[in-house]
């Protein structure tokens, strides 16, 4: 497997993502206490341990061949994983500010990120599945 494709299909790894939502919530409630330097060191730390963990002993060919592990190689460009980040930081930002419409917010943006496979493709990249005449019209 590309190094690429496999730095793509971790992501959807259930120990990366649970490293992941650990760290966003740990570092949220740090940053709601005011403990910004612990928050940002988990927020870094632990997904880079989750995907050291994951790119070094996980089946990542395995991963690739299924629902998710193909999802994420059709619909999770660099744009997709910006807005993810993004998302990130909002929450991150609310957290800080002890701000739970900021939170929310950020959830939301992150879930935009994830959902990359329901955007509008630009014009010549064929339509979205979900406004595609159906199958037989």
């Amino acid at each position: 497997m590309r190094l690429a494709d496999g730095a793509v299909i971790h992501q959807v790894h259930p120990a990366k993502i649970g490293a992941d939502v650990t760290a966003s919530v740990v570092s949220n409630l740090l940053l709601w206490q005011e403990r910004p330097a612990a928050a940002v060191a988990v927020r870094v730390v632990v997904p880079i341990a989750g995907s050291a963990a994951v790119l070094s002993l996980a089946d990542l060919d395995g991963l690739s061949r299924t629902r998710r592990g193909r999802y994420v190689l059709v619909h999770m460009p660099p744009s997709a994983q910006a807005v993810r980040l993004a998302g990130d930081a909002l929450m991150g930002l609310g957290a800080y500010r002890r701000n739970g419409l900021l939170l929310i917010a950020g959830a939301m943006v992150i879930g935009a990120g994830w959902s990359h496979g329901l955007w509008p493709r630009p014009a010549g990249r064929g339509q979205p599945r979900w406004l595609a005449p159906p199958a037989g019209r």
